[in-house]
């Protein structure tokens, strides 16, 4: 392996690019974002939030099927999520519950619902930086990450009015 060679990766087939390539980086930080969200669904198992760990599960399995379409450079479609279509989600997410600020005392899977909501922002964020600009925007990409984010909004506040 040359010296240009080491910071290589395969992009598509046989199509290397920079390791500091922008679509590396979001692959890398979706790979982050899958192993978080598994995490959440052993933590939410553990304490017996099965309903929690299923809806987590579809986020994830959508996660990955949106790698995939990255990968693949294939279109995306709107996440389907606890029955409900993408603008929906959208919707509800603005109607579930007088604004609440997440707090400590609501417990480990509401904070850890949150933390999951956030890191799908920062990779929304990211999307908007990689794919954005780019001769073929990604605003499939995009949109399916700001929809996750309602969905988990949604999903916390669902939880925190369920506790209460």
């Amino acid at each position: 392996m040359n010296e240009t060679e080491k910071y290589l990766t395969n992009l598509f087939g046989d199509q290397k690019v920079s390791k500091a390539d922008g679509r590396i980086a979001f692959r890398g930080l979706i790979d982050s974002l899958e192993a978080e969200f598994i995490e959440a669904q052993v933590m939410a198992s553990e304490r017996g939030e099965k309903d929690i760990c299923e809806k987590l599960g579809e986020i994830l399995n959508y996660l990955r099927i949106l790698m995939g379409s990255e990968v693949k450079e294939t279109q995306l479609e709107p996440p389907f999520l606890f029955g409900l279509e993408a603008n929906e989600i959208h919707r509800q997410s603005h109607n579930t519950c007088p604004f609440v600020l997440p707090d400590y005392t609501q417990g480990p899977v509401a904070a850890r619902i949150n933390k999951l909501r956030a890191k799908v922002r920062e990779a929304e964020l990211l999307a908007v930086r990689v794919f954005g600009q780019a001769p073929k925007p990604r605003d499939d990409i995009i949109l399916a990450l700001n929809r996750l984010s309602s969905a988990l909004w949604w999903l916390f506040c669902s939880y925190i009015q369920e506790k209460r």
